[in-house]
């Protein structure tokens, strides 16, 4: 391996550290109360190193964010690309959704619903903008899949952009739930059946 390629493997782990340090902060203590020397200390960085990587510390939350979308999109793409039907789809969705955001990184979460509301109010509007249209692609891909199935006869013939805010907002709720107040009465691996039972079968007992 070359010694540039090398620098750049280990440049590449630091700026990793770095965000991770940032996001476990951001996420409990809240953007406004975590500074970049607090960051440095997690990380075991200099505040130097840190604007190395990153100008600013809006740079560096902006990066998270975009790392967290590009997750949770790269979930949306692989759910539309598998075979089978939109329930499967969405249910498989579902799975990676809740297992990131619970078992994997509840910090991310933290981070998409509260860091940017104590941004001050120029920098509030750019990330509002950012995430506004983030959440539009995702739902866009979501949504294909309910259309396709719609196209296809196999779902009936209902406004597919209400479907996935239906179940967008069954997903954030219940992930919202768990993370602050644990109250949602269902282990992980069971959430994702019960979203999609609701979500395709409803609540009534009359077919």
């Amino acid at each position: 391996m070359s010694k540039s390629k090398r620098r750049e493997i280990i440049k590449e782990r630091h700026k990793q550290e770095i965000i991770e340090s940032a996001l476990y902060l951001f996420g409990k203590k809240g953007y406004k109360d975590t500074t970049i020397e607090e960051i440095a200390e997690h990380a075991q960085f200099s505040k130097g190193a840190i604007y190395f990587y990153f100008p600013s510390k809006e740079h560096l939350f902006h990066e998270i964010l975009k790392t967290v979308f590009d997750k949770v999109q790269s979930f949306a793409e692989e759910a539309k690309n598998l075979k089978g039907s939109a329930r499967e789809k969405l249910k498989t969705y579902a799975v990676n959704i809740i297992r990131f955001f619970l078992t994997e990184n509840n910090y991310s979460f933290h981070v998409m619903m509260q860091a940017s509301m104590q941004m001050e109010s120029k920098e509030r509007e750019l990330t509002r903008k950012y995430v506004i249209e983030r959440l539009r692609e995702i739902s866009k891909i979501l949504t294909d899949i309910v259309k396709t199935d719609i196209k296809n006869g196999k779902l009936k013939n209902i406004n597919p952009n209400l479907v996935i805010m239906a179940f967008n907002g069954m997903l954030r709720d219940i992930i919202y739930g768990c993370i602050t107040e644990n109250k949602v009465d269902l282990k992980p691996e069971e959430m994702p059946d019960a979203v999609i039972q609701i979500i395709f079968d409803g609540i009534s007992k009359n077919k």
